[in-house]
């Protein structure tokens, strides 16, 4: 049975998910900026 509304849960999740990595990312590459 497929469920559209988990469907679209799972990909909001995915994009929450996708956007934590790239901030995370783009963080880690200031501080490395900023530390040398």
């Amino acid at each position: 049975s497929r469920q559209p509304e988990v469907a679209s849960k799972i990909q909001t999740a995915m994009i929450i998910a996708a956007a934590l990595i790239e901030g995370v990312a783009l963080f880690a590459v200031v501080v490395a900026l900023i530390a040398k």
